[in-house]
């Protein structure tokens, strides 16, 4: 079974100014990812805007992104509150190619019973025919992937392991251990080096969209994590999804424009980024 390992981006979704998705943006921004050096790629994360993405869009984003050849490792998130929507993208992503799947709690649900929401992924890692990623993210979902849910999911021959993004250390220390032999892959840029070092494969962080060759850096040079720290913090003052959007469209990408009820970043704001990371020395434009 694959194994995700080492640094993935969770990549924006690209919009036009006219609320369509773009291909070709999003086909740019994986070459020039993989000119970088990163592994992979995320389609449809939290960062992907996929909550706010209609079925038939989430379709065609997946396939553009697995037309785009870039050579990256893909992985597709396939969450939904529906099952057989979840069990619909997971046949799509096997039908396209793509490396695993990566699968959040129906977040909707949130007093769902534990043996239900076992049962759900239990549906989806039996029916999948790729790998499948958990995604530890209860500050989105309201739904953690705690032990007990652990304990009932049971081990699976697709269960491939878990993406955690909670910035927790108290986290990344309950879950590493339990997935020691399959992949855990850290969801927040600032633990970075920490989780290397105690095991963990690799990371999904929402920096290495716009600082891939940073985030790449961080295993074999873990002093780098300081830098990284500041590149996220920045964005984070930002907003992160609007400063990232913001950044690709500043290097050439595309519109990345943002579909309410998210909000993007006006041109003030921006301006305002792009000269903090000037001035830090952060961004190769």
């Amino acid at each position: 079974m694959y194994l995700p390992e080492g640094a993935f981006a969770p990549v924006p979704t690209p919009l036009t100014g006219a609320d369509a998705i773009d291909a070709a943006a999003l086909g740019k921004h994986l070459a020039w990812l993989k000119a970088e050096g990163l592994a992979g790629a995320l389609i449809l994360g939290t960062n992907g805007e996929f909550a706010s993405l209609t079925l038939a869009e989430r379709r065609a984003v997946a396939e553009a992104a697995a037309r785009a050849d870039s050579g990256l490792k893909l992985l597709l998130n396939v969450g939904s509150c529906a099952l057989p929507e979840a069990l619909e993208l997971a046949e799509l992503g096997a039908g396209l190619g793509y490396d695993a799947l990566l699968c959040p709690p129906p977040f909707y649900h949130r007093n769902a019973p534990v043996g239900g929401l076992a049962a759900f992924f239990g549906r989806l890692l039996d029916a999948s025919k790729l790998p499948v990623l958990l995604y530890h993210i209860p500050q989105m979902t309201g739904i953690a992937i705690s032990d007990e849910l652990l304990d009932a999911i049971g081990p699976h021959d697709n269960l491939a392991g878990i993406k955690d993004s909670t910035g927790d250390e108290d986290e990344m220390n309950r879950l590493l251990p339990r997935f020691a032999q399959r992949s855990y892959l850290v969801g927040n840029d600032k633990l970075v080096a920490k989780s290397y070092e105690l095991g963990g494969r690799g990371s999904i962080s929402a920096c290495a969209s716009v600082v891939p060759d940073l985030v790449v850096r961080i295993r074999s040079k873990p002093d780098q994590q300081a830098k990284l720290n500041s590149v996220r913090g920045m964005l984070e003052k930002f907003g992160l999804g609007g400063a990232v959007k913001a950044i690709l469209r500043k290097k050439g990408f595309g519109d990345y424009a943002t579909r309410p009820p998210l909000n993007g970043l006006d041109e003030a704001k921006a301006e305002q980024l792009f000269g903090m990371l000037n001035m830090f020395g952060a961004i190769k434009w």
